[in-house]
């Protein structure tokens, strides 16, 4: 009976060894090896915070990997009160830190993610309409966040800007595992509305969507 006594401590301290501690930390096991446990999963908040600047209504958010700031979860909002662009997108890293957010014109809720909301570019994809044709944001990742949409005039969020595309529409993933967009022009001659309408394709190129030859 003494015999069992010692002998079931010791096959209990076997078992145990070599597991990660409740921290996460690594542990040494019996043969000395060091084992390291899994980093824990990005922790988000439910709702962009307040230095995002983007008070409303949640309508959607996506989960995304940015190739610097690792996981990134993006906020699709429509603004309260008046005064500002009526749409935002609003993001937040996996830390809590809020990145610079990105305004929009939108009708009513009319600010959805494309699915699948990236592609091989590492460019996430967003789809809005003021009111009359759709569009297509690009938000193009970069050090600090998402590059500048750089819209053309200060007040008007949905036409002009280098990664904002009006009156277009989004076509892909292709082969390559890559968005095209399509984007309809108007001559507008001899009249806007009399004028002929065509299409060009743009491509991105590892820095802006262009068309092709």
């Amino acid at each position: 009976m003494q015999r069992i006594a010692v002998l079931v401590p010791a096959l209990a301290l076997v078992f145990v060894s070599g597991c990660a501690n409740a921290d996460g930390k690594s542990t040494r096991g019996t043969n000395g090896s060091t084992r390291s446990a899994a980093p824990p999963p990005a922790s988000f908040p439910s709702a962009p915070p307040e230095a995002a600047h983007c008070p409303g209504a949640i309508l959607d958010h996506r989960d995304i990997s940015h190739p610097d700031l690792g996981a990134v979860r993006v906020f699709l909002i429509r603004r309260t009160g008046s005064g500002a662009p009526t749409g935002c997108v609003a993001s937040v890293t996996g830390s809590g830190k809020a990145l610079a957010s990105i305004e929009v014109d939108i009708y009513e809720n009319d600010l959805h993610f494309a699915s699948p909301e990236s592609d091989a570019t590492k460019n996430t994809f967003v789809l809005y309409n003021p009111g009359r044709y759709n569009g297509v944001l690009v938000l193009v990742p970069a050090k600090d966040g998402f590059e500048d949409v750089r819209w053309t005039d200060p007040d008007i969020h949905y036409r002009g800007g280098r990664y904002a595309f009006y009156n277009a529409r989004l076509a892909g993933p292709g082969a390559d595992g890559r968005y095209t967009i399509i984007q309809s022009q108007n001559s507008c001659n001899p009249s806007c509305a009399d004028g002929a309408t065509s299409n060009v394709t743009l491509h991105w190129n590892g820095h802006e969507y262009l068309p092709t030859g």
